[in-house]
């Protein structure tokens, strides 16, 4: 039997990898744009919130435990109380280590007011994402403030 019309490419493994990359990145690069429009849905829609090994940890003087999805959802509520933020995220690395797990990190300039205080800092972090259901959504992050 002859086959008739083209025969569909099939994507390389490089092709597959970079595809599922640029997909994570523009979840990691959108978390700040998010942040600082206050938009809550966004940003409960890329974090796995209820997924029972979700956590994330924010290693500074202030805030030096660890925070579940309860909490987390908690803190995203109360995004209303910013009057600015700004976050500038670079240096960012995306790692796929198996076909459903991604490992990004990189560093993070921001600044914040809240109530009249002005806050700003430069933080390094990591984020581990999950693929579930053909979505990439963060189930663990840490963040350490380096100045």
């Amino acid at each position: 039997m002859k086959s008739r019309g083209r025969a569909k490419a099939i994507p390389s493994s490089t092709g597959r990898q970079e595809k599922e990359r640029q997909s994570v990145l523009s979840l990691v690069m959108a978390v700040p744009k998010a942040i600082d429009a206050r938009d809550k849905e966004t940003i409960l829609g890329i974090y796995d919130t209820r997924d029972p090994s979700f956590c994330t940890f924010e290693d500074t003087p202030e805030n030096q435990n660890r925070i579940d999805g309860a909490e987390f959802r908690k803190f995203i509520d109360g995004l209303g109380l910013l009057e600015s933020s700004s976050i500038d995220r670079n240096d960012v690395r995306v790692d796929l280590v198996a076909n459903d797990v991604a490992i990004v990190s990189g560093k993070d300039i921001w600044s914040s007011r809240i109530s009249g205080k002005d806050t700003k800092g430069v933080s390094r972090f990591s984020i581990v994402f999950r693929k579930k259901k053909g979505e990439w959504k963060v189930i663990h992050e840490h963040f350490t403030k380096i100045a």
